[in-house]
């Protein structure tokens, strides 16, 4: 590894090239001379990458996207005026020891900042606010013992932040990629009061992070959606009471993984970083967004589904390659308001690549001109990063609406969440299996039932690391709410908590796989329109002024851990495991004996660990029973049932390096119950008539002189639907706690 000090030859070296000579796209330039006009200073982070040992860190955070907790003393919040490579640099946090700054903010008025700090005495990030003019000694604003970073000012003289803090005494909400037991969610606190006055946001399964303001008021932020085969960084808002959560774009057809570092340009224009979901420090391409509606609304109406991406750096790598020499990659663009962006910039790779090396990369400050493509240096240390660069200058105060910064709400009132009309939708989309098959979307939504709310939960369940072979969370159905005859359907459900939808037929089976995450507030109203309505629309009840479902009122589904549906696959010491329909119907002829017609079939995987061993596992073609064998997944060795890794293992098979022997097709489709063939063999029957059924093949067991219930059926298709997930809060260690506990 070479030595710290050939590092800093060889970085000013870099700095005085990027400077003085013309390489791609750089130039230079001083804001005295009107690089940045009318702009006298800028407050950034410095954040260090060299150690104690004067090794470069890179390893800590550069696996992560969103770049959280990566702790390396020797930061600070820095004054730089004039805002030039020689201008005078004072440092607002130098009475502090051991400091990390993460996240900072300038607030409304240009004379405070807000920033996120952790320091050597002190074993988590905090929320301080501090003068610019350096006049005091910043005041500690949050306290608790999690992480809380990214601060920015927001109407109502409140502060919005990320937060780690645990959402009850178990731990937070963490997906079931991520593994862990705690994630950064939203949250808010007053500028009198902190802490005093802290509020949380609804909670998602993986973090949240970069929030900005809108011109609008309404807070944005990117959001790590983890829903089964989902797995990236998409664009959100809310209001400042953390109401009305919605997606700005990503869902559909954006040009990276990860939306992450946004600033709003003007109402509904966006720049942004595209970058991978890991391995770049969050460090992109600039990727310009326009998210308004196209047509049908008036003013600026925002339309998620037809958001447009303008990758402005297109030599910039959006995934995790590396770039060309004097290309490098970019972090927060800063909106200057004539065109142009502050940047922090890096050459080099900024990927796997620099932790290969014990190189960290370099980011500097540099005003970049998209109309020419030019970067201009405004400063760089080149052993320190300086990020998150705000002019200081004065700024309007969005609105905020009437009632935001009222007094916080009663955290156990419940939220209402539910359709106008169920069968509107603005996706142009086919259906796949059962008397569905081949229907568009908007007819097949027609054939609405019920909807199948359905709850998130993660690892703070306990100490399990995979909820089993497939990408899918914890899973439980909190209702399957009936659909009135004008489309209409409500339900009360908990507030806070991570909630996707299922609209299904009268066979049982998901017309279609809501594959995002929603969350209310207490006492927050989340009727939407239909299935993913068009947002440029208005749509209104078939049937006078309010639904039927309205008239009704919400179906409640308040209801406490023990009675929400889950799907146990084996273990669990109450209720239904779905190996108890194996057992009971399916083993005496799918266990391996004299009459299972799969007998002595089986296929052979072969998977290399991160150590670099060669394992080997036999897998049987389809054995039910629930003898227990070992596979490997998601780097980890694990036992299950020989039920679960038959069906779930060929459709997971991750890490495997060779496939050997009789390969069955994938028996499950997790997430799909209606084109996984496991259902479309046992079949589904209606709930109107028995002798109805989803698929035009006999049903099993039936044609070979055994019964299956509805219920049996309906346990094997929510199993699929759900994800097919293994562990539940009812097998796992501890669950006679989660047996008493409600939230």
């Amino acid at each position: 590894m070479a030595t710290r000090g050939w590092q800093n030859v060889v970085r000013l070296c870099i700095t005085a090239l990027t400077a003085l000579v013309a390489l791609p796209a750089c130039s230079t330039g001083s804001s005295s001379s009107g690089v940045l006009p009318g702009v006298q200073a800028l407050v950034f982070e410095r954040r260090a990458f060299i150690g104690a040992d004067g090794a470069d860190v890179i390893s800590a955070g550069t696996r992560q996207t969103i770049d959280y907790q990566r702790y390396v003393p020797g930061g600070g919040v820095m004054v730089l005026s004039p805002p030039t490579p020689d201008g005078t640099l004072t440092n607002l946090t130098e009475s502090f020891s051991g400091v990390d700054i993460n996240g900072l903010d300038v607030s409304f008025d240009a004379t405070q900042v807000v920033f996120s700090m952790r320091t050597a005495s002190d074993d988590n990030y905090h929320v301080y606010l501090a003068n610019i003019d350096g006049s005091d000694t910043p005041r500690k604003l949050t306290f608790g013992a999690y992480n809380d970073v990214k601060p920015i000012f927001i109407p109502g003289d409140r502060i919005a932040f990320m937060t780690a803090q645990p959402y009850t005494a178990m731990g937070t909400r963490a997906d079931e990629y991520e593994h862990r037991r705690e994630v950064t969610q939203l949250a808010t606190i007053s500028i009198a009061a902190g802490d005093a006055d802290r509020r949380l946001c609804g909670q998602n399964l993986s973090h949240a992070a970069d929030p900005f303001l809108l011109s609008d008021g309404r807070i944005g932020f990117s959001r790590w959606e983890h829903l089964g085969p989902v797995n990236d960084v998409k664009l959100f808002a809310m209001n400042t009471d953390c109401t009305q959560m919605v997606a700005l774009a990503g869902q559909h057809d954006k040009p990276a993984n990860s939306l992450v570092q946004v600033q709003e340009i003007s109402p509904g224009q966006f720049i942004s970083v595209a970058t991978s979901r890991r391995g770049t420090i969050q460090a992109g391409a600039l990727v310009r967004i326009d998210a308004r509606a196209r047509t049908g609304a008036t003013g600026i109406a925002l339309d998620e589904q037809h958001a447009r991406f303008d990758v402005v750096t297109p030599s910039v790598p959006t995934g995790p390659s590396s770039p060309a020499s004097g290309v490098g990659r970019y972090r927060r663009p800063f909106p200057l308001g004539d065109g142009r962006f502050l940047v922090s910039w890096s050459d080099g790779d900024v990927n796997g690549r620099n932790e290969l090396a014990d190189t960290a990369p370099n980011f500097g400050l540099y005003v970049w001109d998209p109309s020419s493509g030019e970067r201009t240096l405004v400063y760089d240390d080149p052993d320190a990063w300086e990020l998150y660069a705000v002019p200081v200058r004065v700024r309007d105060i969005p609105p905020v609406n009437a009632g935001v910064v009222g007094p916080a709400p009663d955290p156990t009132t419940p939220a209402v969440i539910g359709s106008v009309d169920v069968t509107v939708t603005s996706l142009n989309e086919s259906v796949q299996g059962g008397s569905l098959d081949g229907m568009t979307l908007s007819d097949a939504l027609s054939h609405t039932r019920r909807v199948r709310v359905i709850e998130g939960f993660s690892s703070e369940i306990g100490s399990v690391r995979q909820f089993g072979l497939t990408q899918h969370e914890g899973a439980a159905i909190m209702g399957e709410v009936p659909v009135q005859a004008d489309g209409s359907w409500e339900a009360s459900v908990p507030p806070f908590l991570p909630y996707h939808l299922q609209p299904l037929d009268e066979y049982g089976l998901a017309i279609r796989n809501q594959l995002l995450w929603i969350q209310a507030m207490p006492g927050e109203d989340r009727r939407c329109g239909g299935c993913h309505e068009a947002r440029s629309e208005t749509i209104l009840p078939r049937t006078g002024p309010t639904t039927l479902a309205q008239q009704a009122g919400p179906v409640d589904l308040n209801i406490p851990i023990p009675d929400r549906r889950e799907l146990p696959w084996y273990g669990a010491p109450a209720g239904t495991n779905v190996q108890d329909v194996f057992n009971a119907k399916c083993v005496s002829c799918h266990s391996g004996g004299a009459g299972d017609p799969f007998a002595g079939r089986s296929y052979t995987v072969e998977v290399t660990t991160d150590d670099g061993e060669m394992l080997s596992y036999v897998i049987p073609y389809l054995d039910l029973s629930d003898r227990m064998i070992d596979t490997y997944y998601e780097r980890e060795a694990v036992s299950y049932p020989a039920s679960y890794v038959s069906l779930a293992y060929p459709s997971a098979m991750m890490m495997v390096t060779a496939i050997t022997g009789d390969v069955p097709p994938p028996w499950l489709t997790p997430g799909q119950a209606r084109t996984s063939r496991l259902i479309q063999k046992v079949n589904a029957v209606s709930e109107d008539d028995s002798t109805s059924w989803a698929f035009d093949s006999m049903p099993h067991p039936e044609d070979v002189g055994v019964t299956l219930t509805r219920e049996e059926r309906m346990t094997l298709i929510r199993m699929v639907d759900l994800g097919a997930q293994y562990w539940s809060r009812q097998n796992v260690d501890g669950a006679d706690m989660w047996r008493m506990t409600t939230y």
